[in-house]
């Protein structure tokens, strides 16, 4: 590959960056950047091997970011089923002091995708990540909806995902170029809350099916399950906005059916319910993380309250219902207690561990406490 000084903005005295291709002597650099810009759990998911890498540097050639790209197989085809360029990682020194690194970046990664051929660019970015996004959305690229998805892949979609790397990982979003969707008003908040209910009802029915637990009919716990998926998060949802609502902020949501094939085989293989209870944040076009994690930390820390409120009160009674299976929604419930009130990493963007942890760890640790009990209870009874 040649060098890309030239597919990046030119150098001036304003920014001083460059864009060029990896050398050898640059990939022990080049990691220290990214284990400072990355934090711990994405530091053990990134990897170079089998992509290209394209490293920015200084006016002395040191490297201050980095972008990890590769291409699929070159078919014959137009979009959107011809070749698609996929952005795995970019990332910029936060100690460089220097502007415009990621953007020399996306555009560098850009020209190589033409050079490469590709007809249509993806990059996966979670949903708190607004700096990302602004950056994507600046050169071409947009959210795309599973809606979009699908009409634009149709029954490729899985190869689509499988190619991307996305469709695993909860919290992660798709984002796409060039734009090529026609104008329509996003779906309302309450459906988009409704297929979040509508999933982890699904899969806690799968789980039902597959993994019984008690002696009730099939029946039953499959309607247990239909009610555990809306009790459970309808009550943490509710918290959360409350909470919201009391400190002035609007919060969307945004489902994670991004994760359905991990949680689909967790369910199906082993019986397990990893809880996809979607990312609640600012409504707010342009909205800025960094200016919002106390508030949705406050927010988050009410939903998980009362995520830890249902999940003690399912082992601590047990009462005697023909028309409910308790064991079931006792396992549902402390299940979603662990992962929302005990994972605070990604890509679990939207637990509450993780935006409270975010804001304060103090009030994390014991929302900790309280998610990891009622399981320890379930153990050793």
């Amino acid at each position: 590959m040649t060098e890309h000084a030239s597919s990046a903005p030119p150098t001036t005295p304003r920014t001083g960056v460059r864009v060029r291709e990896l050398r050898p002597e640059d990939a022990q650099p080049l990691k220290a950047v990214m284990r400072r810009a990355f934090d711990s759990f994405d530091q053990l998911l990134y990897s170079t091997r089998g992509r290209e890498v394209l490293v920015a540097v200084d006016a002395d050639d040191t490297p201050i970011g980095g972008v990890v790209l590769h291409a699929t197989p070159a078919p014959d085809r137009p979009a959107p089923h011809g070749r698609l360029g996929i952005v795995h990682f970019i990332f910029a020194d936060p100690q460089a002091g220097i502007r415009g690194i990621g953007t020399a970046l996306r555009d560098a990664a850009d020209e190589r995708f033409e050079q490469l051929g590709c007809t249509e660019t993806s990059a996966r970015i979670d949903a708190v990540n607004t700096a990302s996004q602004a950056l994507h959305r600046s050169g071409g690229y947009h959210l795309a909806s599973g809606r979009e998805q699908l009409r634009r892949w149709g029954w490729r979609l899985p190869q689509r995902w499988l190619q991307a790397g996305h469709g695993f990982d909860p919290g992660m979003q798709l984002w796409l170029r060039p734009d090529t969707t026609p104008a329509a008003r996003p779906p309302a908040r309450w459906t988009r809350l409704t297929a979040t209910w509508l999933i982890n009802a699904a899969l806690l029915a799968v789980i039902a099916w597959r993994a019984p637990r008690g002696e009730a009919p099939l029946a039953v716990a499959l309607g247990t399950a239909v009610l555990a998926a809306g009790v459970l998060l309808g009550l943490r949802e509710a918290g959360i906005r409350l909470a919201a609502r009391a400190q002035g902020l609007d919060l969307g949501h945004a489902p994670w059916g991004n994760a359905i094939g991990l949680s689909g085989a967790l369910a199906l293989a082993f019986g397990v319910w990893l809880p996809l209870s979607g990312s609640s944040t600012p409504q707010a076009a342009r909205w800025r993380h960094d200016a919002e994690v106390a508030r949705l930390g406050r927010a988050h820390l009410a939903g998980g309250l009362a995520v830890a409120a249902l999940a003690w009160t399912t082992v601590l009674i047990e009462p005697d219902l023909a028309w409910l299976s308790w064991p079931d929604l006792r396992r549902a419930a402390v299940m979603l207690a662990l992962v929302d009130l005990v994972v605070p990493i990604s890509p679990l963007i939207g637990t509450a561990a993780r935006h409270v942890k975010q804001w304060s760890t103090a009030a994390w640790v014991p929302l900790a406490v309280l998610g990891l009990g009622p399981l320890l209870l379930t153990l050793l009874g």
